[in-house]
């Protein structure tokens, strides 16, 4: 019996911060003013030549393509009053990689839910080892583990955001078509290294407050009954 109490706790707070980034790397996959914030920052109409709803639309497109709304990413876009497509056929083929990773988090976030509500009903009714208190606590041990792993992620993306992105794209695809040409490839025109940096910056921020809050809460809960 103790054995299930003590996998359900430590269970939880693994899947406690899978959850907080699983949901906020879907949100920001989603947000629209994150990529108008970006293309604003960055000049990206200037630098592209295309004009700010075509930008606005293109990244409309992207996110519909994520979700499998539309079956590829490509579209026209207008420069200098001639129309051509957007991405050529290595964007392309990386933009599938990127909507499998974006799928694959959805499937993950999914997952982790699912475990956390089971986690959460075992702490709440497994026999004399449930209660209300235990449920609480681990919502605090899995919001302070959260908040410092993420911090510690934030500061490397202050810090070393390059080294970071690069590892991060030798791990997560098996080819070399992220390796793209910014003054070619409308891509990376778009979507510059800083865009990145901002959306793991705005997403980390988002865990570490959502984290505090839920735990806060908790502990809250708990010194209050306590008292």
């Amino acid at each position: 019996m103790k054995i299930i109490g003590m996998s359900a706790r430590w269970l939880f707070v693994v899947c406690f911060l899978l959850l907080l980034i699983t949901t906020n790397i879907r949100w920001a996959a989603h947000e629209i003013k994150l990529y108008e914030h970006g293309f604003n920052k960055y000049g990206v109409s200037d630098v592209t030549g295309i004009g700010q709803a075509e930008l606005k639309t293109a990244a409309t497109r992207l996110i519909d393509y994520f979700n499998s709304k539309v079956e590829t990413p490509q579209m026209k876009v207008i420069r200098d009053g001639s129309e051509f497509d957007l991405f050529n056929e290595r964007e392309l083929v990386h933009l599938e990689d990127v909507k499998a990773l974006i799928q694959l988090d959805y499937r993950v976030q999914i997952g982790s839910l699912i475990l956390v509500i089971v986690c959460s009903l075992v702490l709440l009714f497994w026999r004399k080892y449930g209660s209300w208190r235990a449920l609480a606590s681990q919502i605090v041990w899995g919001s302070i583990i959260s908040a410092f792993l993420i911090l510690a992620l934030a500061l490397g993306a202050i810090f070393g955001f390059e080294r970071l992105f690069l590892q991060f794209h030798l791990v997560s695809f098996h080819n070399l078509y992220w390796i793209l040409d910014p003054s070619q490839d409308y891509l990376i025109m778009m979507f510059p290294g800083g865009f990145f940096q901002d959306a793991s910056l705005f997403v980390c921020g988002a865990i570490i407050i959502e984290a505090l809050f839920l735990g806060g809460i908790s502990w809250w809960a708990l010194r209050s009954k306590r008292g």
